[in-house]
């Protein structure tokens, strides 16, 4: 037997398994709703703030999400992951705002690339935080309830028989990141000053 595995973005993946070129695919933020596939979570994990090393934010253990709402954002574009970008918005109305994009990047690390000059903020998964970039910093986002998960995705009628053994794998309790507030990972040193928000004029760098 012979494992192939390929980095491809959300959406190439599940048009992957309804094409059945792919058997197994494991993605961020699956549909809500799908007849054809199947979903099983292989584990869950806080978001993060990615932000400029020299933003006011930076300075804070945590950000709160309404703190970004004066913020441009940079994400993946919704074509690349819809789910994921649906459940980053969904995290700004539920604190009163909508996110104003000024960016998009297919890659997360191009991503903390444009955070480096100061292009924008971005909600991100905290297991991103090891792109180690000296101009970037990442924080906590409070509450700490605002989560993802990744997901293993099959074909429901797919009769593979590898597939339920990777299933059985994850029956077990999926794993899930620490609770409360998350480390500090690099820029300043935290302030006790009160929290900050972006400021609303944010000067771009020509």
């Amino acid at each position: 037997m012979e494992l192939d595995s390929r980095e491809v973005a959300i959406a190439p993946q599940l048009a992957a398994l309804r094409e059945r070129t792919v058997y197994v695919g494991l993605l961020r933020e699956s549909p809500a709703q799908d007849t054809e596939l199947g979903f099983r979570t292989a584990l869950t994990e806080p978001f993060v703030a990615v932000l400029p090393a020299s933003h006011p934010l930076a300075a804070q253990r945590t950000v709160r999400v309404d703190q970004l709402a004066d913020c441009p954002f940079v994400l993946l574009p919704r074509a690349v992951g819809p789910s994921l970008c649906d459940r980053i918005t969904g995290l700004c109305a539920d604190a009163g705002f909508t996110s104003r994009v000024a960016r998009h990047a297919v890659e997360w690390q191009t991503v903390c690339a444009l955070m480096e000059t100061g292009l924008g903020v971005s909600p991100a998964p905290a297991s991103i935080r090891r792109i180690r970039l000296k101009g970037v910093a990442f924080r906590g986002i409070t509450p700490a309830t605002a989560r993802t998960r990744v997901a293993v995705a099959w074909r429901e009628s797919d009769t593979n028989p590898l597939i339920p053994g990777i299933l059985a794998a994850l029956r077990h309790e999926p794993p899930t990141g620490p609770a409360g507030p998350a480390p500090r990972w690099g820029g300043r040193p935290e302030s006790t000053e009160p929290p900050l928000k972006c400021p609303r004029r944010v000067e771009v760098p020509g």
